[in-house]
């Protein structure tokens, strides 16, 4: 834009280039700490670092698909030592995969913190100050450490975002075919991406907390309501899905300022943005409740923004006569773009169904006046004229239901769905069954199987993988039903869709189960009790994946939640929505403790949460360690999850205090929210340890891979976000443990000195082995090598059941800094766990527990006979000094 006059020519944009660039000096300028090694590093400015922590941990890669397409010569088959067109290995290409997820993550969050930070300085200005927390000086740890400057507005956040940006377009040029050639580079650079990502989540967050008065560090939020059963369904409902807060909380000005009363209520990660916005606004829950809730038809209006939303919303609200409002660039959904129309107007097209929905990009005002609006008349419609419900009687469709078993077989955590619909069914629909008397094949049906060509179309076809084929052809042929033939006649389900594409029409069903009478042979059904239903239920993810393999076209998912709705109805609790960042007090409070080993370690719970059982076995996990002492820090979905589903005693979150401090439960917010919980780790370095902090990543990611005994859970995985949070706290030194479905992220990095590290040759930097020099350390007053065993074990670990999370956690605390005292606390945790989940009883010890007691000192002293008999018995010798811990050589002080 340019602006021209007689005797002046006034470009804005330059003017506004000019004004950034003097507010980012000043925040530059602003800080009496000298520049770090490393401002703003570029691909490979940390690759020395990388470098050191994948010495110690291999990449242990899962390649469920052993085939490449990225480029027009695909797909290449990499299995088995082949190559691909471009020279690529199985290795290579799984290391890309790798880097790909984790360059997706990142991009969603730095996506989302551009756009807040936009929306926010369009609406409060540029010069907001930022306020993050009480008693908080350092406001900005990961921009900090990584960027080198301290922000002190809205503005200044815009150079962080732009870094993260650039060097996201540096990292996806790897994936172009022809490109990067290292295994360890591409995991290098996943290491990059991790990191980057915590720089935009934390744009992200500090800035929605500055300018919409967010809780700030407050160890005791307002609790707000939790579940589906929280929901006031008397009031016009608009459910917001996604995670930028920005439209649901105009939705909550809107009606407010209008005196309007409308329930407002999210899922996902904007659930608890909206509830640290406004504690009246109702969580309803986290990503899996999705489906559920909207084929409920509780919800009068849907309003979606981005990150983690169905794809298929659209296609169920319309079957239920409820309009969608888009309201964000990354989902458009098809839907017609009506921001420069008269909000009126539009409202009259949603409520009348002449649109199913709407696209209202950035119009975050006019969207929230359309939604309150909308729902209001929405809501007055469904009251004089009923609702539209596509889905309604379910359950009565599951009487088409043909045990096919395809619906099973589609579920991604192993439910029996075919039991529950067939139990569903036999209670809900009353069937009568009818006795059939045994009778002999007719011969019109000898007839028909005499047909049979043997060309195994129905065996194909068979959704349980049974031969079929095999029982026609030895009908055909008149022989004895037995061995093979019989078994299979005993387990076909008589589903009929062996017979849908046979060349010859046979009646392949009907031949069959006329076999089965004449040999007396019947399939018994134990079916489920109603209450027996609930229960399989609560294994159930709800994600719709087995109702679209249903050949019969039944509404699985509406079946269930009929059925499932007393559960939801009860469905009610209370949860912090989050806090925000650790405060710099309470990092002093407790720095020495952590880093000394007496509290015994940091677990933050994050990610998604789909699994099975969801909060109740997390809640359970988490408990017992919060019993322990240990500082339990969470965000989205996992502190979700942790509210909804535990049946324990009390709600953890009434439960259990807030304060960053040993036995507390801290909910830091949503996803972009787990910057804090990093950044509580760099504070350590900084506040405690007094390390510098700027632009000094090396140091401080040393600081707390070798002292501070934090530990990632992702118990439920299913976003790239996961991934990318992920590899941000491994570059920082933390490990990570990954719920069974974590090994479809297809990498581990572990340390495991057991491991066969033979036949590594794709990799060209390393030659793993079982040397025990990866375990060595330079002790930092004189740069010795000291051997410390593997602290931590792993990097990234797969954990494939509860009992192995228990058992893993406090493991992967221990660390090389740990003191005596710090050893023994986590020994004893260790010993406890393994001898009371490993299935080896009560006076088991750790068969690997020789690699971690340093001396007799380290071994706590109820079980130091024991102990120490074991651990000779392994050829134990004790080390000869407790060196001071650095993996960087440039960090030592002194030399000898």
């Amino acid at each position: 834009m340019e602006i021209e006059g007689k005797d002046i020519k006034i470009y804005i944009g330059e003017v506004i280039q000019e004004a950034q660039e003097k507010s980012l000096e000043a925040a530059m300028d602003d800080w009496d700490e000298e520049m770090g090694p490393t401002p703003m590093p570029q691909v490979s400015d940390l690759r020395h670092w990388d470098e050191r922590l994948l010495h110690r941990y291999k990449p242990k890669y899962h390649a469920f698909i052993k085939k490449c397409q990225f480029c027009a010569f695909g797909p290449c088959d990499l299995d088995k030592g082949k190559r691909g067109a471009c020279g690529i290995t199985l290795e290579r290409q799984m290391a890309r995969e790798s880097l790909f997820l984790a360059i997706t993550g990142c991009a969603a969050h730095a996506a989302h913190g551009r756009h807040q930070v936009h929306t926010l300085i369009h609406k409060f200005g540029r010069d907001t100050l930022l306020d993050v927390a009480e008693n908080t000086e350092v406001e900005a740890p990961n921009i900090r450490l990584v960027c080198g400057y301290k922000p002190k507005t809205l503005g200044d956040l815009e150079k962080a975002i732009s870094y993260v940006e650039e060097q996201l377009c540096h990292l996806l040029s790897s994936l172009h075919m022809g490109q990067e050639a290292s295994d360890f580079d591409f995991n290098s650079k996943a290491l990059h991406a991790g990191m980057l990502d915590h720089v935009g989540m934390e744009v992200c967050d500090i800035s929605q907390i500055s300018a919409l008065n967010f809780p700030k560090g407050d160890h005791e939020p307002e609790l707000c309501e939790i579940g589906f059963g929280c929901i006031d369904k008397s009031k016009p409902v608009i459910l917001c899905i996604g995670h930028n807060v920005a439209a649901g909380a105009e939705v909550i000005d809107y009606a407010a300022e209008n005196n309007i009363d409308v329930e407002t209520c999210a899922i996902c990660c904007t659930a608890l943005d909206l509830g640290r916005y406004s504690t009246g606004a109702k969580v309803v829950g986290q990503l899996s409740c999705q489906l559920q809730f909207v084929r409920a038809g509780i919800a009068d209006v849907i309003m979606v923004d981005e990150q983690c939303i169905r794809v298929d919303i659209l296609e169920n609200a319309k079957k239920l006569g409820i309009p969608m409002i888009a309201v964000t660039d990354k989902l458009g959904a098809g839907l017609p773009d009506l921001t420069n129309e008269n909000s009126d107007e539009v409202v009259s097209k949603l409520v009348f169904g002449e649109i199913a929905g709407c696209y209202l990009p950035d119009a975050f005002e006019k969207a929230g006046e359309v939604a309150v609006k909308t729902a209001v008349l929405v809501k007055k419609r469904k009251e004089r004229e009923g609702t539209l419900d596509d889905y309604k009687g379910a359950v009565k469709k599951t009487a088409d239901c043909i045990g096919c078993g395809l619906c099973k077989q589609a579920c991604p955590v192993g439910v029996d769905n075919r039991l529950i619909i067939q139990s569903i069914d036999n209670i809900f629909n009353k069937k009568v069954k009818k006795e059939t008397k045994s009778k002999k094949i007719t011969d019109k049906e000898l007839i028909s199987a005499k047909d049979c060509i043997g060309c195994g179309i129905c065996s194909k076809n068979c959704p349980n993988g049974l031969d079929i084929k095999e029982v026609v052809l030895a009908i055909k042929d008149g022989t004895e039903i037995k061995g093979k033939s019989l078994a299979i006649l005993k387990r076909c389900a008589e589903c009929g869709l062996c017979q849908e594409k046979c060349p010859k029409n046979i009646d392949v069903k009907e031949v069959v189960k006329q076999k089965k009478d004449e040999l007396n042979i019947k399939t018994e059904i134990k079916y489920l009790t109603k209450d027996e239903i609930i229960e399989k239920l609560g294994q159930c993810l709800f994600c719709g994946r087995c109702e679209s393999w249903c050949p019969q076209d039944i509404p699985l998912v509406s079946a269930f939640t009929e059925v499932y709705m007393d559960r939801f109805a009860e469905d009610k609790a209370k949860i912090s929505p989050g806090r925000g960042a650790v405060q710099d007090v309470e990092i002093r409070e407790v720095g020495m403790p952590i880093v000394m080993g007496e509290i015994p370690g940091i677990i933050a719970p994050v990610g998604c949460s789909l699994w099975p059982r969801s909060g109740a076995e997390l809640g359970e996990i988490i408990e017992e360690f919060l019993k322990r002492n240990y500082i339990v820090t969470t965000s989205g979905c996992s502190a979700m999850a942790l509210a909804t589903d535990y049946a324990g005693t009390h709600n953890l979150y009434e439960k259990y205090g807030g304060r960053f401090a040993a036995g507390n439960l801290i909910n830091v917010g949503s996803c972009v929210a787990n910057s804090h919980i990093t950044g509580a780790a760099m504070k350590v370095a900084s506040i405690f340890a007094k390390r510098k902090l700027r632009a000094n990543y090396e140091e401080i990611a040393d600081y707390c891979f070798n002292r501070i005994g934090a530990v990632g859970l992702v118990l439920g995985t299913m976003s790239q976000k996961a991934v990318s949070i992920g590899f941000g706290c491994m570059r920082l030194g933390v490990p990570v443990i990954w719920g069974p479905q974590g090994v479809k992220y297809r990498k581990e990095l572990l340390g495991n000195i057991e491991c066969d590290y033979e036949n590594d040759d794709y990799n060209d930097v390393f030659k793993y082995n079982r040397d025990l020099d990866r375990w060595e350390v330079y002790d930092s007053f004189s740069g010795e090598k000291h051997y410390v065993g593997p602290a931590p074990e792993h990097l990234s670990y797969v954990a494939k059941t509860k009992e192995d999370v228990m058992i893993m956690i406090p493991k992967l605390t221990i660390r090389a800094g740990d003191n005596f005292k710090g050893r023994q606390i986590k020994l004893a945790h260790w010993v406890d766990m393994y001898q009371t989940y490993s299935g080896k009883g009560k006076n088991s010890l750790p068969p690997d527990i020789h690699r971690f007691v340093r001396t007799e000192t380290d071994i706590p002293v109820t079980m130091r006979d024991d102990v120490i008999e074991f651990i000779k018995s392994k050829g134990w010798v004790p080390q000869k000094k407790q060196p001071d811990p650095t993996l960087v050589e440039c960090l030592v002080r002194k030399r000898k």
